[in-house]
């Protein structure tokens, strides 16, 4: 599932941890639940509310019984703990998902409104009547 992330979803990247568990995507790790269950396997996909979808898991409920599952998708508001795989360092993770959902700055080729540029010009006038003196 590639699809662009709304800019509520950036903004929670940017603000929570869930561009940790956006860089654990291709890992395998363990999910525990608020309910004392567990899920294993590998992170597909993570979107900005930290909803995860995963494949090749298997589900342990309290009692320990293991279920096998093609793919599994987990809820954020029933997240207790994601583990972090040794491999991975935490803040080095953290750093490269906010380089890659890095928002490009506008581009001055914008067209500007009238508002905007009667605020340019007076600024410019401003700036050159502060200049002369």
């Amino acid at each position: 599932m590639d699809t662009k992330p709304s800019a509520k979803e950036i903004f929670l990247y940017y603000n929570t941890m869930a561009s940790l568990v956006k860089g654990l995507e291709q890992n395998y790790t363990t999910i525990d639940f608020r309910d004392e269950s567990s899920v294993t396997g590998k992170i597909v996909n993570v979107d900005g509310f930290m909803n995860i979808e995963m494949e090749d898991c298997y589900y342990y409920n309290a009692k320990g019984i293991e279920y096998p599952f093609k793919s599994f998708f987990v809820k954020a508001r029933n997240i207790r703990f994601v583990h972090i795989p040794h491999e991975k360092n935490a803040v080095e993770t953290i750093q490269n998902q906010l380089v890659i959902f890095d928002r490009p700055n506008r581009s001055s080729s914008k067209k500007l409104t009238f508002k905007e540029k009667r605020a340019k010009n007076y600024q410019k006038e401003l700036l050159m009547n502060i200049a002369k003196q």
